[in-house]
């Protein structure tokens, strides 16, 4: 089955920094973990599940969410968001309803980043929606969602059978694939961002 993976992984870890220390939201049932860890750079995962058994050896694991850590501020150069952000706040994976959580979630990013860090998120995108355990963002959102941020995305469709490039015109004619049968579920869109608070950008 094709899902939106075989473009945000590569995409996320290519925009990561060589060095420094990462955090990763969301990070049970993730399978790139193991490629973030290496020669200078440190990975710190987060989430409200028990997953530390399945992490890879030498990786912080903080039992917690986003929206209610005890986390250092300023302690990160990159936070990681794959395909994470449009749940945060939803009643899935183990959580309450929370009002407005993807919001709450980047203005807790951004207090966790270090001066010149950034946040790297992938989530899919097409006509305006929200269900109980996924947000779909259309342009127009994610500019509202990012007014605070300086900010880059790219966008991919699901097209003939694969993910390609497209223009940010042409996101509304996607739509979810929500068929539980091979090659029909996952993002018909994905938006990959890389992102840094824009008050951080004016005093650097």
């Amino acid at each position: 089955m094709t899902n939106e993976r075989v473009v945000e992984v590569p995409w996320a870890l290519a925009q990561l920094p060589q060095t420094g220390i990462v955090l990763d939201v969301g990070s049970c049932e993730a399978t790139y973990l193991a490629t973030i860890v290496g020669p200078g750079r440190e990975l710190h995962c987060l989430d409200p599940r028990d997953c530390s058994d399945s992490l890879p050896p030498g990786v912080a694991f903080h039992q917690q969410s986003i929206l209610e850590n005890d986390l250092e501020a300023a302690s990160y150069d990159a936070v990681l968001f794959l395909s994470t952000l449009e749940h945060i706040g939803l009643p899935t994976y183990g959580q309450m309803l929370f009002r407005h959580g993807d919001r709450l979630a980047l203005a807790e990013a951004a207090r966790l980043l270090r001066p010149n860090g950034r946040v790297i998120l992938t989530l899919p995108v097409g006509a305006s929606r929200m269900t109980t355990w996924f947000r779909q963002y259309s342009p127009v959102d994610l500019r509202d969602l990012f007014r605070d941020w300086s900010w880059e995305v790219s966008y991919w469709g699901y097209k003939g059978g694969e993910f390609v490039p497209i223009e940010e015109s042409e996101v509304l004619r996607f739509e979810y694939r929500e068929t539980f049968s091979p090659d029909s579920f996952g993002a018909g869109a994905v938006a990959g961002i890389a992102a840094a608070p824009r008050s951080r950008r004016s005093e650097s």
